[in-house]
């Protein structure tokens, strides 16, 4: 899946030039901070080796220093990468520096600040709902997400659904996040992205950073922060220091202590709310889970996940972590007992296993100081590999490709020769995605063409500023034409296999990794495009 990335072990006389905050942050060999190269070369081959997971951008702290760092062509250090659920974390400082400066307290009900959103008479339940149940996503309801497919007050239509539970159980809910964005941004009276940035991104030198906004134009704060990697480890290395820059206390202490706690167990919904068929079949998967880890070393259920402010956070058996976590996974990953900071940006299917390569190949290995020997890596996205032409080729080009109800909304396709690249028009239920495509090399590209996005509301991306910039890759393979493009600043990617027979085609499309925007999808030929 992924064969070559380019991986720069950075050395103090050898750091990357500096591009706004890239390249800020101190630089050491990985030994001189206790730990060997070996070690995070085997890490990262463990972590790439694993099916369905691109890694983006990485980078490894160890006492504030950075002692590795990748970026997989075509991603480069100096690009921005959208943090899509690791933006909760962020909102959770913003409440905190909002406490701090006495705007609210977390025993306040939401009712006081959100009056206006809320129905005329208020259930038992929502009347009781605190800032601190909705930071701990404990609002007492499970996550509705048809609310963002266009909805235009999302706060509104939230509140008037059942709440149920309050503060006692745990239900993972976007809408949580939002409505501390819009409580933060009543209380200041200026956007929260403005807020933060005075308060935590200038001291940090944070200086590109954009945020979706959500239909109230208050940003959407659940997701949509876009941050360089760097930027991103600046701000696991403030929790690591508890809330600490430079000698300066931009966070309180005890803010980051309560943001990064199990405060709420997430496995309370399941214990509480599942039938005894549902047990049975977790208790199953429990068991299947220990068996492969008789073969694989790692077991994902011998751990106890737990959640505190707007953050997530593991008591693993040898070592306490951290972290917050977006789709795809996104991670800013904090180990306080080995002061370490770990960033990974990318696309998974499944970040569970992200996290258990970062505990099993890398933490435990540092808590036995492990030091393996050295070992050279190169990688990189993959791409499709094959000849640039085909005889089927005049088949396709400059004819459209017009396909029924599928999972991805994939309306039609036409290619069409660019000197020696192609360009692939893609029509799906969000608009029209062009990709430049060339055989053998990423072929980078800028345009306004809105990227592919899980979220229905993300089709407007309102606040983030464009253009956007995209990176594709075609090969004939065999008698398939298969085609990749990487929109660069959300990390979102969408591969495409086309495979012409007669008038017909049938393409295995696929949006990342994700099962559920995974089809085969039959098509038929139409006529070319300039007839």
């Amino acid at each position: 899946m992924i064969k070559r990335l380019y991986l720069i072990w950075l050395l103090l006389a050898s750091c990357l030039a500096v591009n706004a905050q890239v390249g800020e942050l101190p630089r050491s060999t990985p030994e001189e901070q206790g730990v060997s190269s070996g070690l995070l070369n085997s890490f990262y081959r463990q972590l790439t080796s694993m099916p369905d997971v691109d890694v983006h951008h990485m980078m490894v702290l160890r006492h504030g220093k950075v002692i590795g760092e990748l970026h997989a062509s075509p991603y480069q250090a100096t690009d921005v990468h959208t943090l899509y659920s690791a933006s909760k974390t962020v909102t959770g400082m913003a409440v905190g520096l909002a406490v701090e400066d006495g705007l609210l307290k977390v025993e306040d009900k939401v009712s006081k600040y959100l009056r206006d959103k809320m129905p005329a008479t208020l259930s038992p339940a929502l009347d009781s709902l605190t800032v601190r149940d909705v930071l701990m996503m404990a609002a007492g309801r499970e996550e509705d997400l048809s609310i963002f497919e266009g909805d235009k007050d999302w706060l509104s239509t939230w509140f008037a659904s059942d709440f149920h539970g309050v503060g006692k159980v745990f239900n993972y809910d976007s809408m949580c996040t939002h409505a501390l964005a819009m409580i933060v941004t009543r209380l200041t009276g200026k956007p929260l992205l403005d807020y933060v940035r005075e308060r935590i991104f200038v001291p940090l030198h944070i200086t590109q950073c954009d945020w979706e906004l959500a239909p109230d134009s208050v940003e959407i704060g659940a997701w949509g922060l876009r941050l360089h990697a760097e930027s991103q480890a600046k701000l696991g290395q403030l929790m690591l220091q508890e809330g600490q820059w430079n000698g300066q206390q931009l966070i309180s202490a005890q803010w980051i202590h309560d943001m990064t706690q199990r405060l709420i167990s997430t496995q309370e919904k399941r214990d509480i709310k599942l039938s005894w068929t549902e047990r049975l079949m977790n208790a199953l998967r429990s068991m299947w889970h220990t068996i492969r880890s008789w073969f694989t070393g790692y077991n994902v259920d011998d751990y106890y996940l737990g959640y505190g402010y707007q953050t997530k956070a593991i008591q693993h058996p040898r070592a306490e972590c951290y972290f917050a976590a977006g789709y795809g996974g996104q991670l800013i990953y904090v180990v306080p007992k080995l002061d370490l900071v770990v960033v990974i940006n990318g696309r998974a299917g499944n970040y569970g296993d992200e996290l258990n390569a970062l505990y099993y190949h890398l933490v435990e290995p540092l808590l036995d100081e492990e030091l393996p020997k050295a070992a050279s890596v190169h990688l990189a996205i993959d791409m499709p590999q094959g000849e640039a032409t085909h005889p089927l080729e005049d088949k396709l080009m400059g004819k459209s490709i017009v396909f029924g109800d599928n999972l991805l909304g994939l309306q039609s396709i036409i290619m069409e020769r660019s000197g020696n690249d192609c360009l692939f028009t893609m029509t799906d239920r969000r608009g029209i995605h062009h990709a430049l495509a060339a055989c053998g090399e990423w072929r980078m590209t800028t345009s306004d063409d809105h990227p592919i996005y899980i979220v229905e509301c993300r089709e407007q991306l309102v606040g983030t500023p464009r253009p956007f910039t995209s990176a594709a890759a075609y090969a004939w393979q065999g008698d398939t034409l298969a085609m990749r493009v990487d929109w660069i600043d959300g990390g979102d990617n969408r591969r495409l296999k086309i495979i012409p027979s007669g008038n017909q085609v049938t393409v295995i499309a696929s949006d990342n990794f994700d099962p559920l925007l995974t089809d085969t999808i039959s098509g038929k030929l139409g006529v070319r495009s300039e007839e």
